[in-house]
């Protein structure tokens, strides 16, 4: 999923000459195939349609990425590697809180489904059934949609019926006019997936999508998103490869993080109700979504094995690198707001009812 949203302002431009997709919805793919190949049922992602969109010629848009060579390996060695655990981990728990949303929604009557920035979600194929009576809606740019579209067509077939592709050019357009052309109708109950996209995206154009979303869409309608903090883009500053961890030369660095602790605040004044926002960090969720049958949750062993390596080097008495000044205090204060990257599930009150407040997404 993309993390293709603002591509006209963030993709490579000679990956968009070439009519070839946002390599960032290809990475994530190859992290929800990447975690779809664990044994484990408890930790397993659910998407299992990633690992047959995502072959060797998508791997090679992304092979100086360690993702590039991790889907080639054998599985019970590519997870040593500690970002390819930690980062397949994190779209473990990503994927199944969206996917949780998901069906909540159209089990409370949601008709219509927008994914913006689709990339290479697959939910409109593997939600088909419950899907069957919802217009889906994908909106995405031209060259990741129309290379997402043929590899579907290979590998998936027919797209089903109910499923709509909305071109959009994010420069020009305006995702509203876009959507109501494309059949979209703004009294019925809809439900919004924007998935891996706003840390990408100024200020500007977070605020412009929300309220999009909040002016076309029946009360009762929600948006599920991930997104970081202020706090995460200011400690990605200070590593080497920057809050999102993108290589540089893929020019879709993480820029924007939402105001506040967990961000409430902000969703909150833009109209939503934003319930309890949940970090990836949140013991809970971990729990919930990415804890092994043996009690480990999905990249604790990598984890243990850095620390193991870490304590070692202290007894060999080989000084740690110096830290670059303020990251300790960075750390402290991320700690301290509960994590710096986030999953909300943001519904638009409907005042003709009595105030409910919801937790974001699930009961943790």
């Amino acid at each position: 999923m993309r993390d293709t949203f603002h591509m006209a302002i963030t993709t490579n431009q000679n990956d968009r000459e070439n009519g070839l997709p946002s390599r960032t919805s290809i990475l994530v793919a190859a992290a929800r195939a990447f975690g779809s190949r664990d044994p484990d049922e408890g930790v397993r992602n659910p998407d299992l349609l990633a690992d047959r969109l995502i072959g060797p010629d998508e791997l090679m848009l992304i092979r100086d990425h360690p993702f590039g060579k991790g889907l080639l390996q054998d599985y019970s060695d590519a997870i040593q590697n500690p970002f390819v655990a930690g980062f397949a981990g994190q779209m473990i728990l990503r994927t199944r809180f969206i996917d949780e949303a998901l069906v909540r929604a159209v089990k409370n009557g949601a008709t219509q489904i927008v994914i913006l920035g689709a990339g290479f979600d697959s939910r409109a194929y593997r939600f088909r059934e419950l899907l069957i009576d919802c217009r889906v809606f994908e909106v995405d740019a031209e060259p990741t949609q129309e290379y997402k579209k043929r590899r579907v067509k290979d590998v998936l077939g027919d797209a089903p019926e109910n499923l709509t592709y909305v071109r959009i050019d994010f420069a020009k357009d305006r995702i509203g006019d876009l959507l109501q052309a494309a059949g979209f109708r703004e009294g019925a109950h809809s439900f919004f997936i924007w998935e891996g996209v706003c840390m990408y995206l100024p200020e500007d154009s977070v605020r412009k999508t929300l309220r999009m979303v909040a002016s076309h869409s029946a009360p009762g309608s929600s948006i599920v998103l991930d997104y970081a903090s202020s706090l995460a883009i200011e400690f990605g500053k200070l590593t080497p490869h920057g809050a999102g961890g993108i290589p540089a030369d893929w020019s879709e660095p993480w820029i924007y993080g939402v105001p506040g602790a967990n961000g409430s605040e902000f969703f909150r004044d833009l109209g939503f109700d934003p319930g309890i926002p949940i970090s990836f960090h949140n013991p809970e969720a971990i729990k919930r979504y990415a804890l092994r049958r043996d009690g480990a949750s999905y990249a604790s062993h990598v984890m243990e094995k850095l620390r193991a390596e870490a304590q070692a080097r202290i007894q060999a008495g080989i000084a740690p690198p110096p830290l670059p000044e303020g990251f300790l205090d960075a750390q402290k204060a991320i700690a301290a707001a509960g994590g710096a990257y986030w999953l909300a599930e943001l519904t638009l009150p409907d005042h003709s009812k009595p105030s409910q407040t919801h937790t974001s997404s699930v009961e943790l």
